[in-house]
């Protein structure tokens, strides 16, 4: 062993039997400083500080919450909720629970194999979901995901899928946005449901132009060909794609026959908001008296 050898071996013997000691003015501490000081031990003290400095709380009411991104028990059920009877194909509002309704069965090109949709687009989500969208407020997708899933947790867990795929932008669109706001709440489903998440799975290779003011006919048009998808991802994978908003269905039901296409073995939508036949939306206008979140 060379002289410089040596000189490293002993330097590191000496430092592991003689560890650096807390300064006297911590006399009661035995641990040494490297264990204090440890990142983990840095990044939880922080989290505590934060917390006190800026405890979590209710983005609608301002109650003190224990976990932050989350609403409290007394305004979660003000939220508009989808209605309790609904179509398992296509999410739709009906009389009673059922599987197929004139909405779907009467369109030959419906391909979802089921659609769930949390709440009815209007009122607070539907700010939410447009400040989230166009007034880059990405960081909303937390409790937007833990809305989703608060409401649709028994029917996901049923559905179990293999992977969660988001529908995607072009990629000129992602640039420009910066983020693809279906991916985010994507994510944060895939969390609660444990279940990976495939953001290369279906791909975008059309740009299309903004459906805001196109009616379904449009849309459809607008949208075909629009997908496509890997079938080393999703060939005999059941998928749940996810969307942030379920209008006529024409942008889901691309994605879905672009998966089936693909060799996808059974593909089911959902969605953190649908807008009901007849009511009017407007996806272009942030509003401005959203509230923060805390």
């Amino acid at each position: 062993m060379s002289r410089h050898a040596r000189r490293v071996a002993d330097c590191q013997r000496g430092i592991a039997s003689h560890p650096l000691k807390i300064p006297a003015f911590f006399p009661d501490s035995p641990l040494p400083i490297r264990q204090v000081l440890r990142p983990e031990l840095l990044r939880h003290g922080w989290s505590l500080l934060l917390d006190t400095l800026f405890p979590a709380t209710c983005p609608l009411c301002r109650r003190e919450m224990a976990q932050p991104n989350q609403i409290c028990a007394a305004c979660l059920p003000e939220l508009p909720r989808q209605p309790e009877n609904y179509c398992l194909r296509c999410g739709m509002a009906t009389k009673g629970v059922q599987r197929g309704c004139g909405h779907c069965e009467q369109d030959p090109d419906f391909a979802a194999d089921a659609s769930y949709f949390a709440y009815c687009y209007e009122g607070q989500i539907a700010k939410w979901l447009v400040g989230m969208k166009f007034s880059d407020h990405s960081e909303w997708s937390r409790l937007l995901g833990w809305l989703a899933w608060q409401r649709l947790q028994r029917e996901l867990t049923w559905e179990s899928p293999d992977m969660l795929v988001p529908v995607p932008l072009h990629p000129y669109r992602l640039i420009a946005r910066r983020y693809n706001q279906s991916a985010l709440l994507a994510r944060a489903l895939a969390g609660w449901l444990n279940r990976p998440l495939q953001t290369n799975a279906l791909h975008r290779i059309k740009r299309t132009q903004p459906q805001t003011h196109l009616n379904g006919i449009q849309r459809a048009v607008n949208l075909r060909g629009a997908f496509h998808a890997r079938n080393t991802v999703v060939q005999g994978r059941s998928v749940l794609l996810v969307d942030d908003v379920f209008t006529t269905g024409a942008t889901t039901q691309t994605a879905v026959r672009a998966l089936k296409e693909a060799g996808a073995k059974r593909v089911a939508v959902t969605c953190l908001a649908a807008v009901q036949h007849g009511q009017a939306q407007d996806q272009e206008n942030p509003f401005t008296d959203t509230p923060s979140f805390g």
